[in-house]
C-alpha cells in the first residue's frame, strides 16, 4: 500500500456518486479518516482493506492485491454457513456470522437482507426489541436506497411492512405494501401463461402448492380476528384443513404435515372451551401429524397427488426459526393455560410422555 490508495478511493468514491459520509457510515468510521485517505494525510487501518475492495465491488487485485476468486470463494463460503444455520433454526449464529460477514463486505445487500431476516426471530438478544427492529429499518432502508437488485428490494419491503408499524409508521407500510405487484402479477402466474406442456404442468402445480398454503395461513389469520364467534374460529381451520386434504387426498403431504400439525393444534385451543374430548382428539392429531413430519423433513421425497405429483419436498429449501422438532414445538405448546383443565386426564398425560420420549 503507498500514498496513492487515497488517489484510488476518491476516484472510485467520485465515479461511484458516493460521499465520504456515506462511505464512512458503511465502513463504521468518521468521515474526516476517508478525507485524511484522499487528501494523503493518513493510511486505512489494515483491517478497512477487504472492507473498502469489497465496498467498491472492484477486483481486490486492482485496490490491494488480493485474488478476486478468493473473494467469490469466501462470499459463496458466508452463504451457505447462513443457509445451514437458518435450515436447522440456529438463527443466533446466523446473526453473529452475518455481523461478520457485513464487517468485511460492508455493502453487500444480501448479506444486509439474510441479517435482517434472522434478527426478529431471536429472543434474548443483548439488545431491546425496539433496537432490534430499529436496526431491521435501518438495513432495509439502506437497499431500498442502494440497492438495484429487484429480488432483495422486494424483501427489504416485506420487512419494512412488517416492522414500520411497530414504530408508528403503519401509514408508510400501507404505502410500500401498495406499490408491491398484485398476487396475478407474480411470476407462477406469468408463467403459467407462457410455459407450454410439462413445463406448463410443473408451474400449475407449483402454483397450487403455494397458493393452497397461502389460503390456508390466511384462514388461520382469520380465524384470530376477535370479531369472530368461536363456532367461526374453529370454521376457518377445519376449512383450512379440508383444503390440504383435498389437494393432497392420498395422505402424502411431506412438508405440510407441519402445517396440519398447526391446524390441529389450534383446533384443540379452541374446543377445549367447549368439548374437551373433541380437543384432546385434535391434539392426537397435531402429534401424528408432527411426528410424520420430522421422520420426512430430511427426505427428497415426491408428492403422489395428482395436483402436485412434479414436485418433491425439498428439505434444503427448507428453513426454521427454532432449534429442534416439531414434535417438540407440540410438546412446548401444551403447556398453554387452556389446557389445565385436561391436564390430568391420563390420555393428556400420556401424549406428553409420548412428546417427551422423541426429544430424546
Amino acid at each position: 500500500m503507498n500514498m496513492k490508495i487515497g488517489e484510488i478511493i476518491k476516484k472510485l468514491r467520485k465515479d461511484r456518486d458516493v460521499t465520504q459520509e456515506t462511505l464512512a457510515d458503511y465502513l463504521g468510521i468518521t468521515y474526516q479518516a476517508v478525507s485524511k485517505w484522499e487528501n494523503g494525510t493518513a493510511l486505512p487501518d489494515i483491517t478497512l482493506v477487504v472492507p473498502l475492495a469489497n465496498f467498491f465491488g472492484v477486483s481486490a487485485d486492482e485496490l490491494f492485491s488480493l485474488n478476486e476468486q478468493i473473494t467469490n470463494d469466501k462470499i459463496k463460503e458466508y452463504e451457505e454457513k447462513y443457509k445451514k444455520y437458518f435450515h436447522i433454526g440456529d438463527l443466533q449464529n446466523c446473526i453473529n456470522l452475518m455481523r461478520e460477514a457485513l464487517a468485511e463486505y460492508p455493502k453487500n445487500f444480501n448479506f444486509m437482507i439474510n441479517l435482517a431476516y434472522a434478527l426478529p426471530n431471536i429472543n434474548g438478544v443483548d439488545r431491546k426489541k425496539e433496537e432490534v427492529i430499529n436496526e431491521i429499518i435501518n438495513l432495509c432502508e439502506r437497499i431500498l436506497e442502494d440497492c438495484t437488485d429487484d429480488g432483495i428490494r422486494q424483501s427489504a419491503i416485506q420487512l419494512l411492512c412488517f416492522n414500520y408499524p411497530c414504530v408508528g409508521k403503519r401509514d408508510r407500510a400501507i404505502e410500500l405494501a401498495k406499490k408491491m405487484p398484485t398476487m396475478c402479477l407474480c411470476s407462477g402466474m406469468l408463467l403459467d401463461s407462457l410455459y407450454e406442456g410439462e413445463e406448463r404442468i410443473k408451474t400449475i402445480q407449483r402454483n397450487l402448492l403455494e397458493h393452497i398454503d397461502w389460503a390456508c395461513m390466511d384462514l388461520n389469520s382469520l380465524s384470530r380476528q376477535n370479531d369472530l364467534t368461536l363456532d367461526e374460529k374453529i370454521l376457518c381451520i377445519e376449512t383450512s384443513i379440508k383444503l390440504y386434504e383435498a389437494i393432497y387426498y392420498d395422505g402424502n403431504l411431506q412438508f405440510y404435515h407441519c402445517r396440519l400439525a398447526w391446524d390441529y393444534y389450534n383446533l384443540a385451543t379452541h374446543y377445549i372451551q367447549k368439548d374437551s374430548d373433541t380437543a384432546l382428539n385434535h391434539l392426537l392429531e397435531a402429534e401424528k401429524n408432527a411426528e410424520t413430519y420430522d421422520k420426512i423433513v430430511e427426505q427428497d421425497l415426491p408428492y403422489t397427488s395428482i395436483f402436485v405429483n412434479r414436485h418433491t419436498n425439498a428439505p434444503s429449501g427448507i428453513s426454521k426459526n427454532w432449534i429442534g422438532t416439531e414434535s417438540g414445538m407440540l410438546f412446548d405448546r401444551l403447556d398453554e393455560k387452556c389446557f389445565d383443565s385436561i391436564r390430568d386426564n391420563p390420555e393428556f398425560t400420556a401424549l406428553k410422555e409420548r412428546l417427551t420420549a422423541r426429544q430424546k
